[in-house]
């Protein structure tokens, strides 16, 4: 049975010894890198920060700008936008009577099944329930 890999240095044929530099290596560059970035990290946000404040400003700009080019085009054409042609709806004042106040039941967690009767006579039953057992109201 052959070995098939890199676990060992001796059925490799040294291939370990150049991935193991290539890790050296790259650990050593990443420790350089870190290094610069953490000597030079205020230079490095005030740039980032100084671009993002430009594009921002640059976005806004062209924002604007772009409004101006469509008016003036919409000015030329006689192109109304929705704006100019719907009018806001003027805020009034409503006034709202009062719910006049209806008497409680008299009663609480009273629970009824009507099952089987036809509709109107479950109608009747509730009418009268909620009319304090008088039947002269509708």
């Amino acid at each position: 049975m052959g070995c098939a890999g890199l676990h060992c240095p001796g059925c490799s044929d040294g291939q370990s010894l150049g991935i193991l530099a290539a890790a050296v290596v790259g650990v050593a560059v990443a420790d350089e890198a870190c290094t610069w970035v953490a000597d030079r990290i205020f230079w490095i946000g005030g740039t980032v920060f100084a671009a993002l404040a430009l594009a921002v400003a640059a976005s806004m700009w062209l924002e604007s700008w772009a409004d101006r080019r469509g008016a003036r085009f919409a000015a030329r054409h006689g192109i109304l936008s929705r704006a100019d042609v719907i009018l806001p709806e003027p805020v009034r004042a409503v006034v709202v009577d009062p719910v006049p106040e209806r008497p409680a039941l008299g009663f609480r967690d009273l629970h009824i099944h009507l099952d089987g009767m036809p509709d109107a006579a479950q109608a009747a039953i509730i009418r009268q329930a909620l009319n304090g057992g008088r039947t002269d109201q509708p």
